[in-house]
């Protein structure tokens, strides 16, 4: 196969690149790594990087996308640098990319490189490939097949009511206006045994599809998943915005994309941005009631 990212994972519209066949950046996540590196046609190999703290360079070489390993790097620090490469390649195709660990912590950078050498071609190879295939009985896969966007969020909000005994409701329309690019408010009801159950409150003008993506990003959030350094405000509300970049590791964006795949639809951008409260805020319980 000859590689699988590039014409499908240009920037654009929201809802432009969501076809079931194109791989996305949270593909790099959910799939299996031999299986995300077959189909980039993507190989690894050791190589020494020099003295800087890079752990890892995704080149085009010859018409083949080739990661450069530093050698001694454990196998889960190869499979991460891998995977963080091929998310960043796949969202905006560049031929050099490097990637370096963070200090503390196990978040990571990824930067273009613009010091291209004379060997790397100036335009990294297109991509194609057969998501469903490459998923096939995996846990990540549709369990239904492909679905209407409606059905999708018919069950994601089965998922919050009935099995997670949370809320899902638009925001109550005497809410408006709503502030600058909000999509969403979500926040966490704890039972007496410490459990949460999510409280998720959606703009109802929205497109189906994007408040799918915005739930299932929500759900996830309530579950425990890590997102930035995101915190409640004092009503414990957390404000999401509808505006969102490329799935960039671990986290409540893989998630809730994920859980939006395993139900039909091939979700878009999922890591969405979060919104500083406004300067008045309503209790959720005024919200909910």
């Amino acid at each position: 196969m000859q590689s699988r990212a590039t014409q499908w994972a240009s920037e654009g519209p929201r809802d432009e690149n969501q076809a079931p066949g194109r791989i996305r950046a949270h593909d790099a996540w959910g799939l299996e790594l031999p299986v995300l590196m077959e189909a980039m046609d993507a190989r690894a190999v050791e190589f020494d990087l020099g003295e800087q703290n890079m752990h890892a360079a995704l080149g085009v070489i010859t018409g083949r996308l080739c990661i450069l390993m530093r050698p001694g790097l454990s196998d889960a620090q190869v499979a991460f640098a891998a995977r963080s490469l091929l998310a960043h390649y796949i969202h905006r195709p560049y031929p050099v990319l490097g990637f370096w660990p963070e200090t503390e912590g196990q978040g990571a950078t990824v930067e273009e490189v613009d010091d291209l050498p004379e060997s790397v071609a100036a335009e990294p190879p297109e991509a194609t490939a057969d998501v469903l295939d490459l998923y096939g009985d995996g846990h990540w896969a549709p369990k239904d097949g492909w679905r209407c966007d409606e059905e999708v969020f018919a069950e994601l909000k089965d998922v919050a009511v009935l099995h997670l005994k949370g809320v899902v409701e638009d925001i109550p329309k005497d809410m408006y206006p709503l502030p600058k690019g909000l999509g969403a408010v979500v926040a966490a009801g704890y039972d007496d045994e410490g459990v949460a159950h999510p409280l998720v409150f959606l703009r109802g003008d929205l497109p189906t599809g994007l408040q799918a993506d915005l739930l299932g990003f929500c759900l996830a959030s309530v579950a425990g998943s890590e997102y930035e350094n995101w915190q409640p405000d004092e009503n414990g509300l957390i404000f999401v915005g509808t505006e969102a970049g490329p799935v960039r590791g671990p986290g409540a964006a893989l998630l809730g994309a994920l859980m939006v795949q395993r139900l039909g639809r091939r979700p878009g951008d999922c890591a969405f941005k979060l919104l500083d409260p406004p300067e008045e805020t309503v209790p959720v319980s005024e919200m909910a009631a």
